[in-house]
């Protein structure tokens, strides 16, 4: 549905039991589905991945490297029942999430360090050299 059809059909509604509930099905994407920032940097002999997970505990969260990507997943709790509240304003979402990032330089994926720090998840990894232009002898066997 797009967003004028989404304005005409909430003229005249009356808004008194309003909640986000009520518009998801009028959206083409989940709204409820968290939106996970990130910041990749290099800095020194390293490759920083920082991103933003507040609400998240470290016992809901699952990293691993898969295909040259990390992926991050876990769970974003809502912290206020939702029979105790009545929202007046909702930008913030909650469940579960996953965030890939594709690592961009040739790092040590063995040897990777993550840290869970106020709502940032920090994730360390070395460079390391391509080998591109190392010469490699390859043996040859008979068929």
């Amino acid at each position: 549905m797009k967003l004028k059809d989404i304005t005409r059909t909430i003229q005249g509604m009356d808004f008194t039991d309003f909640t986000i509930k009520t518009i998801e099905g009028w959206l083409e994407e989940d709204v409820s589905i968290p939106i996970i920032k990130s910041d990749i940097f290099e800095k020194g002999g390293e490759l920083v991945i920082e991103m933003d997970i507040p609400a998240v505990e470290m016992d809901s969260l699952e990293c691993f490297i898969q295909d040259n990507t990390i992926c991050v997943q876990g769970v974003k709790v809502e912290t206020v029942p939702p029979d105790v509240m009545r929202y007046n304003q909702i930008e913030r979402a909650f469940g579960n999430f996953t965030k890939t990032v594709p690592i961009p330089v040739t790092c040590d994926t063995k040897n990777v360090k993550a840290v869970l720090k106020n709502g940032v998840l920090k994730i360390i990894l070395k460079k390391v050299q391509e080998r591109r232009h190392a010469k490699t002898i390859i043996k040859i066997e008979k068929g």
